[in-house]
Parts: C-alpha cells; sequence; structure tokens
C-alpha cells in the first residue's frame, strides 16, 4: 500500500464521528446563562421545561470552572448502510482555552492518536498512528481544510469535538426551540451508574427539520447529578431512528499535571502537545 493511501485511510477514521457538532447560534457563555434565565421565567413553557432550563444554567456555570478534564469517550453510530456500528473506546483529554487529545483504544483505529490546539501549528492536526509511513513519520501534521479530510464529511470541525461543545450546542438548541414554542420535555427520573447518580431528559423538537441549528429530532441526555454536565446522550434522527450514542466514562474534572497522560502520549506526539508551556 502506498504511504500516500495509507494517510488517506487514517484520515476517513478522523471524519466518521457524529460528536463532531457545529455551533448553532454562537452564544456566548454569558448570552447563554442570560436566555437560561430567561426561559425559567417565561409563562408558557411547561415544569419540566424550566427545570431542565435550571440544569442547563447550573451545567454551564460548572463548566466555566472547567480548566481541563480527561475521560474515556464511548461512540456508536449508524452507518451509511443503517447498521449501528461496534462501539467505539476513546480516551479523550481537553484542555482550555482549546487543546484536545485522542487516542482509539479499539477497533481498527487502535493506536491512532491525534493532537489539535486551537490557534496552534497552522491549526493542522496532529496524528501519530504506530507504523504510519513504516515509521518514517513519528507524527503528520493534516490540514482539516483538506479535500481528504472533507470528504463525505465537510461539516464537522474539530473544534466541536468534547462536552463542552455538546453542552453549548444542545443548550442553544433548547433555548431557540423555547423562543418558537416547539419543544417537548420529558424527565424520567434519577437512577444510578456505578457510583454516579444521574438524570434522564428527553427533548423533542417539533417542525425542526431542515431548521438550522437542529442537530436532531429527538435527544436523550443523562446529566450528571454532581456537576450537571452531560455525560451520556442518544441522538435520533427525523425517523426517530438513533444515530448516534455517547458516553464520557470515568470522568476527571481539573486534573492539572498528569503523569499518567505523559505515559499515555506517545513522546513525539507529547512534545507538540505540551509545546508553549
Amino acid at each position: 500500500m502506498r504511504p500516500k493511501n495509507v494517510v488517506l485511510i487514517l484520515i476517513l477514521f478522523l471524519i466518521g464521528g457524529a460528536f463532531f457538532y457545529r455551533p448553532l447560534y454562537g452564544f456566548s457563555e454569558l448570552e447563554t446563562v442570560t436566555r437560561l434565565m430567561e426561559m425559567q421565567s417565561a409563562p408558557h413553557l411547561s415544569r419540566e421545561s424550566k427545570r431542565l432550563a435550571e440544569i442547563l444554567n447550573q451545567a454551564v456555570r460548572y463548566y466555566q470552572s472547567v480548566r481541563d478534564y480527561k475521560t474515556v469517550f464511548y461512540k456508536m453510530e449508524r452507518s451509511e448502510k443503517g447498521e449501528l456500528e461496534p462501539v467505539e473506546r476513546i480516551f479523550l483529554k481537553f484542555e482550555k482555552p482549546w487543546k484536545i487529545y485522542m487516542k482509539w483504544l479499539n477497533t481498527e483505529k487502535k493506536g491512532l492518536e491525534v493532537v489539535y490546539e486551537k490557534g496552534k501549528n497552522k491549526g493542522k492536526l496532529v496524528i501519530h498512528q504506530p507504523n504510519l509511513l513504516f515509521g518514517l513519520a513519528p507524527v503528520v501534521f493534516l490540514d482539516q481544510k483538506s479535500p481528504w479530510v472533507q470528504k463525505g464529511s465537510a461539516s464537522y470541525n474539530i473544534e466541536d469535538a468534547g462536552i463542552g461543545a455538546f453542552l453549548f450546542d444542545f443548550t442553544s438548541a433548547v433555548v431557540q426551540a423555547s423562543k418558537d414554542k416547539k419543544i417537548k420535555v420529558n424527565f424520567y427520573g434519577k437512577r444510578k451508574f456505578k457510583n454516579t447518580s444521574v438524570e434522564k431528559w428527553e427533548v423533542i423538537f417539533p417542525d425542526s427539520k431542515n431548521k438550522p441549528g437542529f442537530f436532531a429530532y429527538r435527544i436523550i441526555v443523562f446529566f450528571d447529578e454532581k456537576h450537571h454536565l452531560p455525560v451520556q446522550m442518544e441522538l435520533l434522527n427525523w425517523q426517530n431512528r438513533t444515530t448516534g450514542i455517547y458516553e464520557y466514562k470515568d470522568l476527571k474534572i481539573n486534573v492539572g499535571e498528569d503523569p499518567e497522560f505523559k505515559k499515555e502520549i506517545n513522546h513525539h506526539l507529547y512534545k507538540v502537545y505540551n509545546r508553549g508551556r
């Protein structure tokens, strides 16, 4: 297999995730909090909608205090053939203002590592894959705007990955749908995931098909009761079919200096990740 084809296959691995969301309305954190507070006092909204607005407000406020986090990210998505694909496990580390590291732990992508930092490396993804180009290139820099990267997935953007991206995109959709009086909210109570207590919510966006800003017809979300961040979500399309299930397990927030991470990441990639500190 020629090196060019190896890189192409590697790129196609990267663009297959619906956890990359495009920002919907571009609200700042302050604007988001303000709009959520307005929701809580809106006379036309149901009690469940107002309670959801309160939880999202708490989540957004808590996220403001997050400096970094690491987690094992699970994702299962529906393929173009219509079948749900096997669950992928990805170690994910995020640092503010905007730096992300991902390492695939299973499937044929096992060992693939990606680093992206906003405003650095000329906006390129930095990638390490065992035996990539026969070991001649420890890391590869890929332009996000490359036709290869965007092939079939032009709307994906790595800057929309992670807990914060979903939180703000979901919140923005909830705010907009509430304003339009086109929202249905259901609360299904509390439950335990191992040592974590969560609340299960369902949000439906009627008449939202083909409207800018809505990335699903129905969303089922589990919020961690401790910090109210979304830790599991299921997205369903306008045919009410599951398109993706995503979960953040073993979430550790504000880790700071992390010797374990230094052992996890490829040492060539770590130099890029740590550059500028």
